[in-house]
């Protein structure tokens, strides 16, 4: 004797496994649609604190390597080196020149939304301090983002501070 199976006095419908292309298609529309409206409202702040982070960082290295230039031709060039720059406040970059001869060593741009102002002329000795007139301090920003740049003028040390 046979048993009755559940589904034989009933109805089975079939369920379909996949989906159209037109439904795909639409799913993809309503996503494009989000991104295109969601996109242009994601904050870009990590951008500008990571613009300003990397200028700061480039101008500190700049300036150490400037008064290296002064402490490793002192007997040479008894003028020194400088960091000077560009343009008016708020600044668009800076060069490194040699205070004897003029030559420009290395030149410098900040990015698009990085300002940069304070000090104008860093010029370092031959014993690797500021020399009498030079600036001592310099302040760069992205956003709320803030760094100052010190220069010891005795020593010639270059700080980097991040302001809150």
């Amino acid at each position: 004797m046979r048993c009755p199976s559940f589904f034989e006095d009933k109805e089975v419908k079939r369920v379909s496994a996949g989906i159209s292309v037109i439904e795909l298609l639409f799913v993809l529309l309503l996503a494009g649609l989000l991104a295109a409206v969601a996109v242009p409202h994601l904050p870009m702040g990590a951008v500008g604190k990571q613009s300003a982070k990397t200028a700061a960082r480039q101008l500190a290295a700049d300036l150490r390597w400037t008064r290296q230039l002064a402490l490793a031709e002192a007997a040479g060039n008894p003028s020194g080196y400088e960091l000077r720059m560009e343009g008016s406040e708020p600044y668009s970059g800076y060069s490194v020149r040699n205070r004897q001869s003029g030559l420009t060593l290395a030149s410098f741009s900040f990015s698009a939304g990085v300002g940069c102002t304070g000090g104008r002329s860093f010029a370092f000795g031959p014993l690797g301090n500021l020399i009498s007139g030079s600036d001592s301090q310099i302040h760069l920003s992205a956003g709320d983002i803030h760094y100052t740049l010190t220069v010891i003028p005795a020593t010639g040390a270059v700080l980097c501070r991040k302001e809150d």
